[in-house]
Formats: structure tokens, C-alpha cells, sequence
């Protein structure tokens, strides 16, 4: 379940994926993430944060890809998932513009990624269906590259269509962004990110990428 607006670029995400074969195979499983289902929301505080809350704001997925061998997956498993950082939306087309102009620096750095490097912590709920677990891997943001962990809570349906719920909390100045501000500078951001997201993947044999717009 989306816990809006605690969340998610990170950003991390359906890496439990190949959890959820039967253990016996040894079969290498191949799934993508499916961009039109995932969800990936960001919050961070806003200026007089007590008065004001949290501003939350949508990104989207270009790509995504998981891959291992079920029998063994903490050993073998590996996600890849690529954000668009020129695709975040608040509903406010002026924090917008700031957010990915000035803090983000889209322009200059317009993707996003998450690199699982091991999964670790593995624990079945219903073997085969449910599980927990932390993904471990390498977040880039703004040109800067540091390593995350990420707690899921991942469920496979009968037809192997994955749901993966998580969150993320980081300091983004870790990674060089600047927090927003308004007044000229006077009154700016808080400094965590609450990432929270739903990674909804299919089996890459039945994964239809959206159809590209037709330019006007």
C-alpha cells in the first residue's frame, strides 16, 4: 500500500522479484517493470514546515529490469530501475520549475538509478507468494553515486505479475542537491526525502511497452 505521501527515486524497488519461482528451479527468471503501474512518490518539507507540511510530488519510471536465478536469488538476484528526473510533478507547475531546475538540475542530470548490489535479510510470509527483505545497492542522484538500503514487502500473484511496496529515507544534500527556497533564498526546504513506492512488474515475455506519442 502506498503510504502517501512517505515514500519513494529512489528508488529502489522491485528487487524481490526474483523471490517468487519455485525454490527447486533453476531456471534464471527475467521480469521489467512496468512504468504505467509503478508509482514513485517523493516528500519533502516545506518552508515552515509546521504551518505548511509536506510537499509531495510524483516521478516516473523509463526503465526497469530484474533478473536471477530463483533457487538462489539473495546470491544471484539483480535490479536495475531508471527514473526520469525531468518527470516529477507536485501539482504545482512554479515548485516544479524550481525543484527540477534548481535543486534537481534535471537538465544537467535527468536520470535517476538504482543498481541492487545484494539482497540480504530474505523472510517468506507464505512461501512462494509473500516476503520481506532489505535490496542493498548503489543510488545516483545528481551526478553522485552512494550506497542505499531498501526494506520491501513484495507479493506474486498466480501469473507472476509482482507487486514490490518499500520506502526510503535520505539526506539529499548527500548527493549534492541544494534545497529549494523561496523569499530569495530567505526561507528554504527541509533537507530528507521520504521516498515511497509500488513496483509492479511483469514476466518480460508479456511485458507491451507504452506506444510511443505520434509528434503533432
Amino acid at each position: 500500500m502506498i503510504r502517501c505521501p512517505r515514500i519513494a527515486a529512489v528508488l529502489g524497488v522491485s528487487f524481490a522479484m526474483v523471490f517468487f519461482c519455485p525454490p527447486a528451479s533453476a531456471v534464471v527468471v527475467h521480469l521489467r517493470v512496468d512504468p504505467g503501474a509503478t508509482q514513485i512518490v517523493a516528500s519533502v518539507n516545506e518552508p515552515i514546515a509546521r504551518i505548511r507540511g509536506a510537499a509531495s510530488g510524483t516521478f516516473t519510471v523509463i526503465t526497469g529490469k530484474i533478473e536471477g536465478d530463483p533457487a538462489n536469488p539473495a546470491a544471484n538476484g539483480r535490479v536495475e530501475i531508471v527514473i526520469d528526473a525531468t518527470s516529477y510533478s507536485s501539482g504545482s507547475a512554479h515548485r516544479d520549475k524550481v525543484v527540477m531546475r534548481d535543486a534537481l538540475e534535471a537538465p544537467r542530470f535527468p536520470v535517476v538509478t538504482f543498481v541492487s548490489t545484494r539482497i540480504e535479510d530474505l523472510k517468506w510470509e507464505v512461501q512462494g507468494v509473500d516476503a520481506t527483505a532489505t535490496v542493498v545497492g548503489n543510488l545516483t542522484l545528481h551526478g553522485v553515486t552512494r550506497e542505499v538500503r531498501v526494506r520491501i514487502d513484495a507479493t506474486l500473484s498466480p501469473d507472476r505479475h509482482l507487486s514490490a511496496d518499500g520506502d526510503l529515507r535520505f539526506d539529499f544534500t548527500d548527493f549534492g542537491v541544494k534545497p529549494p527556497s523561496t523569499l530569495f533564498g530567505a526561507l528554504k526546504t527541509g533537507t530528507v526525502v521520504d521516498l515511497n513506492f509500488r513496483v509492479i512488474a511483469v514476466p518480460a515475455d508479456q511485458f507491451v511497452p507504452a506506444p510511443t506519442p505520434t509528434p503533432q
